[in-house]
């Protein structure tokens, strides 16, 4: 009897063994399978992928074929400012000539008519002109409007609200409306014929700016205002010590706009200055006086006109992060 429950008891056990066994296996090959599943992203999510990629193509593809486009122009300035005057002269476009050359360049300064006048090449005492010319009303207007948002902005006073909305709304008056009664005016105060009408103006500030500089400030605290006070800084000392130091991205954006502004300026610089003396002449109006004198070389306008924009090229170069940072109009970073 006993040899019987033994043995009932070893199939049992044996039959268990076997049992696990097939279990442990079967978990063995469903492990690989699960992770295979668990790698394999969704169908969905493939589909979004390459959908969300094929987005990105187009994108980029468009912003690249927009900035060929932009490009063009200056790209073929550039090419016909290197291009011999026999192939410039030819009916059809080349886009790179086979014997390019510096030429050109050299000719704006060795046959410059006014050279022996003023002792320097026209295109540098215009250049020379216009850099006080453009940057006096820029700084000190810049000033000037930031003074006047802080104002709006950040101080208290009765009639705040109106007089912006009042100066805000002359603002919108076309400036070309102006313009004869501008010229009356000026020649009455003996301004023509002089800088006077293109520096003085300048210097009171610009609605742009004090709009811009008034919507920067209002994204700083208060809080950070009122401790200067209490720490004994006046009204000013608040603007030139806290205020303009954090502001410092859009004044940056303000000078850009202005100075390029006043770099191109061109009909005010023909409207007031004097035709007949060349030591007056702005950039603008030396490059006029290039194109006549070389009306008949395309080679030597288009190098005079890339010699114009280096510089304004080399300031956003310097300032592209401030400028891109001032035009977002940013709060205080912590």
């Amino acid at each position: 009897m006993e040899n019987v429950v033994k043995a009932i008891r070893a199939n049992a056990a044996q039959a268990e063994g076997s049992e696990a066994l097939q279990a442990e296996s079967g978990a063995a090959m469903q492990a690989p399978a699960a992770q295979e599943a668990a790698a394999k992203p969704p169908r969905s999510a493939v589909h979004r992928n390459k959908k969300f990629k094929a987005s990105r193509i187009a994108v980029y593809a468009l912003l690249i074929f927009w900035t060929l486009f932009l490009f063009l122009p200056v790209y073929t300035l550039l090419v016909s400012s290197i291009t011999p005057a026999e192939e410039a002269s030819a009916t059809t476009f080349t886009w790179f000539p086979k014997h390019p050359t510096l030429q050109p360049y050299a000719d704006i300064f060795i046959h410059d008519q006014y050279l022996d006048q003023l002792g320097m090449p026209t295109l540098v005492y215009g250049f020379l002109n216009t850099m006080w010319i453009t940057l006096v009303p820029v700084v000190v207007g810049l000033i000037v409007s930031g003074l006047s948002a802080y104002a709006y902005s950040k101080l208290d006073f009765p009639g705040r609200k109106l007089l912006f909305k009042i100066a805000f709304g002359i603002s919108m008056v076309p400036l070309g409306a102006f313009g004869i009664i501008s010229y009356l005016y000026y020649d009455l105060l003996g301004w023509t014929e002089s800088a006077l009408p293109l520096v003085i103006p300048g210097m009171f500030g610009s609605m742009n700016m004090v709009f811009f500089l008034k919507m920067y400030y209002e994204t700083v605290p208060n809080e950070i205002l009122e401790a200067a006070r209490i720490d004994g800084r006046g009204t000013f000392g608040v603007f030139f010590s806290i205020l303009m130091p954090l502001a410092v991205p859009a004044f940056i954006a303000q000078f850009i706009f202005g100075f390029v502004g006043g770099y191109n300026s061109y009909l005010n610089a023909q409207l007031y200055l004097p035709q007949t003396e060349p030591n007056t002449w702005t950039l603008q109006l030396a490059l006029s006086k290039v194109e006549e004198v070389f009306r008949t070389s395309v080679n030597v306008r288009c190098a005079a006109m890339l010699l114009g924009m280096v510089p304004l090229v080399v300031l956003y170069g310097c300032c592209q992060k401030l400028f891109i940072e001032g035009i977002s109009v940013g709060g205080v970073k912590g």
